[in-house]
């Protein structure tokens, strides 16, 4: 947005995929697409986003700037060094000494295998399940059937945690999957369902 003279609070950004985020889902979780059909889903993604931000502009402006987003995009992640929630590993770390099998499921696209490998997650991961890679993207059942497929379990054996209601609980469900909800603010408004404020908490769910 800097760089095409707007100026926008990063806030005010995270909080417009918020708001485009249910009606994505919604829209697109009950597809079955392409790598270049989910890149242009998460393109139109873009587009719906600026069109929140910038409601004056038209039609051909959000499309130009949601296709350049997308094009900076993997160049931004080279740029922003990532890091994971202070909870995350000692989770994780716990939960692989318990002989938990642990798998992780991802509505992106497929290249985001790259940041899962340089946050050190597949020390711990026995699956990597990502919508870009199998064509299925949370909510759609058939994703979260992968992961179970994968793993080697029923779904009454397993539990799914995420932090968006329709793409992590429903979704879970849809496939007879217990669904929880991290909800680090507590911040989410809706139907009630299992909700923890940090991955520490997941304990309480796997006795």
């Amino acid at each position: 947005m800097e760089e095409e003279g707007r100026d926008v609070p990063v806030e005010r950004i995270h909080s417009a995929y918020l708001e485009e985020e249910q009606w994505w889902l919604t829209h697109y979780g009950t597809h079955t697409m392409s790598p270049e059909q989910t890149t242009e889903a998460y393109r139109h993604l873009d587009q719906r986003v600026f069109s929140v931000l910038f409601p004056e502009e038209p039609e051909t402006e959000s499309f130009r700037i949601s296709r350049l987003v997308r094009k900076r995009w993997p160049e931004l992640e080279k740029d922003i060094p990532l890091a994971l929630y202070p909870d995350a590993e000692p989770t994780l770390s716990r939960l692989r000494g318990e002989g938990f099998s642990m798998g992780l499921i991802s509505n992106a696209p497929a290249d985001t295998l790259r940041a899962v490998e340089a946050l050190g997650l597949k020390a711990y991961l026995d699956h990597i399940v990502i919508s870009g890679s199998v064509g299925y993207t949370k909510p759609h059942p058939e994703i979260f059937r992968i992961a179970l497929k994968l793993a080697g379990v029923e779904s009454k054996e397993a539990v799914h945690v995420g932090d968006l209601y329709e793409a992590d609980v429903v979704g879970a469900r849809n496939a007879g999957i217990e669904g929880i909800l991290l909800d680090r603010e507590g911040s989410h408004i809706g139907p009630p369902c299992l909700r923890i404020k940090s991955l520490s908490e997941i304990h309480a769910y796997l006795a």
